[in-house]
């Protein structure tokens, strides 16, 4: 490669990770997120136990992936039980210019937004469930304040995965409270928790099966992290998409929304801040 690709090549990198990384305040922003409320089906006898909280971090620009994802909750769920989705887009008052998402702190206000009680699920929104996530939220914690995968070589040292999550929010919330999240580095605060013995707990790989480690009929969560092979092409001005034996499995998912015309209805609207 001659000096002139090389640095041609660095510009393009460069150019389009500051257009990703860079995110202005939004022009409208929410105090607090929207709820999706999925109700115990009609006809069935309610089982009695507690919601199910997913804490949602997306974007506007990933409206289709957010679509898909809640489908898959409502595919997978236990018709029996009620499950929460709250949507974290757009909130007021966190500082976002060097985030690599539009989303990239908010898994950090979860305890806060969740009333420093209780459990919530985190998720990004390139993921689909491909088992009931309540199994997830019923887990044993053994004591953790929250499980993750573990992942080796991950930017910022942190030795899991936080983009998902099983939060035991009263435990969390003093580790990680809503200023801080607003302001703060993700990676200073994931390390943080990681600092202290104990307080992650690794939770089962099948539960964030990252592209190429989908496994049909063993994966429960299938997570898309590479930005080039996102079956619903969020970005199509910075990447030029290929697809992917796996992102099949969203095409099907997305197949299923639209016979049956299914959109997200949100519960419990979120006031302007």
């Amino acid at each position: 490669m001659t000096i002139a690709n090389a640095v041609e090549r660095t510009a393009k990198y460069l150019r389009r990770n500051l257009r990703k990384t860079y995110r202005a305040p939004p022009a409208t922003a929410r105090s607090t997120p929207d709820v999706v409320r999925l109700d115990v089906i009609a006809g069935i006898a309610p089982c009695g136990k507690p919601p199910v909280r997913i804490f949602l971090g997306t974007e506007p620009a990933q409206h289709r992936a957010e679509r898909v994802f809640v489908w898959s909750v409502e595919t997978a769920r236990d018709p029996s039980r009620v499950y929460e989705i709250h949507l974290m887009k757009d909130l007021a008052g966190f500082r976002r210019r060097w985030w690599t998402t539009g989303f990239t702190n908010y898994r950090l206000g979860v305890p806060h937004f969740a009333g420093a009680g209780g459990r919530a699920i985190y998720n990004d929104v390139d993921q689909i469930y491909l088992s009931d996530p309540a199994e997830m939220f019923d887990l044993d914690m053994g004591g953790h304040g929250f499980l993750a995968i573990a992942a080796e070589d991950r930017s910022g040292g942190t030795p899991f995965d936080s983009s998902v999550m099983l939060i035991d929010c009263a435990r969390m919330a003093a580790m990680w409270t809503l200023a801080e999240a607003q302001t703060a580095r993700k990676s200073a605060l994931l390390n943080k928790a990681a600092a202290v013995p104990g307080l992650w707990g690794r939770l089962a790989p099948e539960w964030n099966a990252r592209d190429a480690e989908y496994a049909a009929g063993r994966s429960k969560l299938l997570h898309y992290t590479r930005l080039r092979t996102q079956p619903w092409q969020p970005f199509p001005d910075l990447y030029v998409y290929r697809r992917t034996p796996e992102g099949e499995v969203w095409h099907d998912l997305e197949r299923a929304a639209d016979a049956t015309g299914y959109q997200v209805r949100v519960t419990s609207a979120a006031q302007a801040a």
